[in-house]
């Protein structure tokens, strides 16, 4: 019922422009020295940042009569600028009445003046770089070291956080993010230069409609019969009968995922059992490239970290090269020591074959909405038409291909409801950790996990990175340290969690109770990454470095070359009536004609 009427609200309220506010996190004056950093660690009362509204950002600070204006430049694009305004006034709060001098005049607090806006550095190199602080993504780290873009942050990132005594921003950091972040600035042989700290975390995968799927029962059930899954699948979902869900990709009875395909098997069964119903997948037709983020998620999960790093460190032996013949026979090939000499040979890896014949499936048996086949059909409309799916038409859907940081870019249908019906639609989603291609790849991720160790693999496709600005003055460089360094505390990083129900890139625990203040989604979401190995699209290996561009770019990850003819969108060749097996053969050639032109 709350699903149907939710229906025929929005249909009356769909032009309605709604606003509201979230109450932002306290931090207050905790004293500390003259920056204003907190001898106690700082304030850990977390108030409710749901991301439902804007905090004030103009709002005037108690205590403050001359506040220095901080200059900072965020990417809005995904993620909002919710968590920033909710940073910003915590910040000035923190720094109210703690006096310093920039250029020999004196302030005695903080103020901003920010840049939230949607434009990447690549659109960015050739206008104004005059900011202090950035965050941003696809930031293509050597490039810009070589542009002289960056400020050496390495005393933000190795000394003691002042608002969380003892610890490091560097603490942080995986080994891997440390390996490839810090460089050898001056030729004597030692990493011992940061210019950046990672920022937001970007996986794409799917997202499921919880309340379709609890509402419905799309659930396997405990013990079913594996025999009917092709012929008579409905026979293995709970349905209406009460049944105990199976233990799902876990492996683990009565955990949140029970009940979920493990298999690519049982997720096909399943987009059966929902199309009796409604479509069982979407996306936005008009941005095909997001299909790329998607079998690359795929490809990785099949993979698992170590083989999928080989793309981009170029260094180690693949063990995984498959040739595929016309009717799907797979012959395995001799494993491969990798090098900058023969990487495109890592386009035969047998994830990326699975990730492609995922994809055809779909297209083949018709599972997709009219939104995944129109060429013009954005993200917005995508994500608010599967909002609204209520399951009870053939134009609904039930899943849906999209990024981590969706919920926000939807952020006024989730309003429009709350404020219609006053209940938070979000929690009506969840993150679906994706299906194996194999039984024994789904058995080995569940003996993983029961032994402790992380089950799954998501791929960070964003290189995203806060950093300061090269020109900025020694003065102005210690208040945008302290900024950086408050804006990387766990408290500060589970607020944004909280408002983003997404997660930054970086080694950070949340309370219980700051993760009960996440939607379904995002709790879905946190749970799944605190069990997953995290690939990068970046490494420090020569070559990389010096195609960082080319191999960073996700819209040619998935090109191939059929018949002479090249081609970078296989679900459009999917729905002329190209195999999986024909596109995946082509995979190699495209790279391997790339290699040709990249710098050795």
């Amino acid at each position: 019922m709350k699903k149907t009427v939710q229906k025929m609200l929005m249909c009356l309220l769909a032009g309605m422009m709604v606003f509201s506010t979230a109450a932002c996190g306290g931090s207050g004056d905790n004293g500390g020295d003259g920056w204003g950093n907190a001898s106690t660690g700082g304030n850990t009362n977390q108030s409710d940042n749901s991301g439902s509204g804007n905090t004030n950002v103009d709002e005037p600070i108690e205590g403050v009569t001359n506040p220095y204006k901080l200059k900072v430049y965020s990417f809005t694009g995904g993620y909002g600028e919710e968590w920033l305004n909710s940073l910003v006034v915590r910040y000035k709060k923190a720094r109210a009445g703690k006096e310093f001098y920039i250029n020999g005049v004196k302030y005695d607090g903080v103020d901003f003046d920010l840049a939230k806006e949607k434009e990447t550095m690549t659109n960015l190199m050739n206008k104004n770089l005059e900011y202090d602080v950035w965050f941003q993504e696809q930031v293509f780290y050597n490039q810009l070291i070589n542009a002289n873009v960056f400020h050496d942050m390495t005393d933000v990132l190795t000394s003691d956080n002042p608002y969380e005594p003892g610890v490091t921003l560097e603490s942080k950091m995986s080994d891997y993010q440390k390996e490839y972040y810090k460089r050898d600035t001056d030729g004597d042989g030692v990493k011992d230069t940061y210019y950046g700290i990672p920022h937001y975390a970007g996986y794409v995968g799917l997202t499921y409609n919880k309340w379709m799927f609890d509402e419905r029962g799309w659930y396997f059930k405990k013990g079913y019969n594996e025999q009917y899954l092709t012929a008579n699948p409905q026979m293995c979902i709970v349905g209406n009968t009460g049944a105990d869900k199976a233990a799902g990709p876990d492996g683990v009875e009565g955990t949140s995922d029970d009940g979920l395909p493990t298999t690519y098997d049982e997720y096909f069964a399943l987009c059966k059992i929902i199309s009796y119903n409604c479509k069982a997948i979407t996306w936005p037709g008009g941005h095909l490239d997001y299909l790329n983020w998607f079998m690359t998620s795929l490809a990785a999960n099949a993979e698992g970290l170590d083989q999928m790093s080989l793309n981009y460190s170029f260094d180690g032996t693949a063990t995984n090269l498959i040739s595929v013949a016309d009717d799907g026979t797979i012959t395995d090939l001799p494993a491969e020591k990798i090098t900058k000499d023969n990487g495109y040979i890592l386009a035969q890896q047998a994830g990326k074959y699975y990730a492609l014949k995922f994809l055809e499936n779909i297209v083949d048996r018709g599972y997709q909405d009219a939104n995944a086949d129109n060429d013009v059909c954005t993200q917005t409309k995508a994500q608010k038409d599967f909002i609204l799916s209520t399951g009870a038409e053939l134009t609904d859907s039930a899943m849906i291909v999209e990024g981590v940081w969706w919920e926000m870019e939807s952020k006024q249908t989730f309003d429009t409801i709350m404020a219609s019906e006053g209940y938070d639609a979000r929690d009506d989603f969840a993150w679906m950790p994706l299906p194996m291609p194999t039984k024994e790849l789904a058995a080995q991720r569940a003996a993983n996990l029961a032994a402790g160790k992380n089950g799954y693999t998501l791929t960070d496709t964003h290189n995203s990175l806060a950093f300061i600005g090269k020109q900025v003055s020694d003065e102005v460089y210690e208040l945008a340290k302290d900024f950086i360094q408050f804006a990387n505390t766990d408290e500060s990083l589970a607020e944004f969690s909280i408002i983003t129900d997404t997660t930054k890139a970086l080694n950070y625990t949340m309370k219980p109770e700051q993760k009960a203040q996440m939607s379904s989604y995002g709790q879905s979401l946190v749970a799944v990454k605190e069990k997953s190995d995290i690939v990068y699209t970046f490494s420090q290996n020569a070559f990389y470095r010096a195609n960082e561009a080319s191999f960073s770019e996700y819209k040619t990850n998935f090109a191939s070359i059929v018949d002479g003819n090249k081609m970078e969108t296989a679900v459009n060749e999917f729905k002329k009536g190209m195999s999986a097996e024909k596109y995946f053969g082509g995979l190699h050639l495209y790279q391997q004609d790339k290699w040709t032109k990249l710098t050795k």
